[in-house]
This record gives structure tokens, sequence and C-alpha cells, in this order.
């Protein structure tokens, strides 16, 4: 080899090595870049499971709270309801003995062997008829009553329903909000 191509190859070669050192330290800063971003995009991730995680928790205790209250009302309906239900069946009780008081002045009228005797006891039936349509009337009261509470109980388990759907509102207006960050990470 002559010394001008021994020289001409070592300029190649020392090319080569600066295009080989080169192309490494592109290499580098590019697994450098690389590892920046997915670590950039592990943290928001992290962050936005955090906020999840938290709307989510929020959303539960939100749940949890407001159940209470209307299972309370429910109880209460339950227990009106079960009330009103002993009051019926005592109404219908009341009922059978009109019934019965009625169908004792027919056989009363029906004969008519004596008509004293026969209004005598038409006046003791009139006089039970009395005392169970003032029970009828008693009873009919404690229904009313009962269906009042029964509203009342609605229209209270009602407002806590409307105060549940705005609080899960502003919960999911909160979710929106916090996640909007996430918004800036790269879709790949």
């Amino acid at each position: 080899m002559t010394p001008e191509q021994r020289e001409e190859a070592e300029l190649v070669a020392n090319r080569f090595m600066d295009l080989h050192e080169d192309l490494m330290f592109i290499f580098k800063h590019n697994m450098v870049r690389s590892t920046t971003r997915i670590n950039s995009i592990i943290r928001y991730a992290m962050v936005g499971m955090a906020v999840m995680m938290l709307a989510m928790l929020a959303l539960v205790a939100t749940f949890t709270t407001r159940m209470g209250s209307i299972t309370s009302y429910m109880v209460a309906m339950a227990e009106d309801m079960q009330e009103m239900r002993i009051d019926f069946n005592t109404v219908t009780a009341e009922m059978r003995s009109m019934e019965q008081s009625v169908a004792a002045m027919d056989t009363y009228v029906a004969p008519l062997p004596s008509i004293f005797s026969s209004v005598d006891s038409m006046s003791l039936h009139m006089s039970t008829m009395r005392e169970d349509l003032v029970s009828v009337a008693d009873t009919m009261d404690r229904i009313q009553t009962r269906m009042q509470s029964l509203g009342g109980s609605l229209r209270a388990m009602d407002q806590k329903m409307i105060d549940m759907s705005g609080a899960v509102g502003g919960i999911g207006r909160d979710v929106n909000i916090m996640s909007r960050p996430m918004s800036i990470l790269p879709n790949n």
C-alpha cells in the first residue's frame, strides 16, 4: 500500500468513526427524549388515575350519606302503610258489623209481629250503627293523617333525590374539570 492510499484509508476510517460517533450521539439523544416523554406520560396517567379515584370516592361517599336518609324515609313510609292497613282492616270489621245490623233490622221489619219490639230493636241497632259510623269516621281521620304523613315523607324523599342528583351532577362537572389536563397527553 502506498503512503497516499494509506492516508486516504485513514481519512476514510476517521470519517467513518466521526459519523459513527454522530450517529451514537443522535441515538442517545433520541433515547433520552423518548425516556423523558414516557416518564411524563406515566406521571400524567398516575395523576389522572388519582383524580379519578378521588372522584369515585366522592361519588361513593355521596351515595352512602344520601342512602341513609332515603332509607329512613322509606322505613317511615312502610310503618305508615302498615298502620293504614290495620285501619282498613278496622273499617272492614266495622262495615261487617253495620251489615249485620242492617240484616238484623230487615229481620225485625219483615215479620212485623209487634211493631214496638221491632222499633226498639231497630233503635238499638241504629245506635250501634251510629257508634260504628263514629268509629269509621275516627278511623278515616287516622287514615287521612297517615296519608298526609306519607305525603310529607314522599316530598322529603323527592327533595333528597333532587339534592343527590345535583351532587352527582356537581361531581360529574368536577371530574370533567379535573380531567382536562389529560387532553395534553399524546394519543400514541
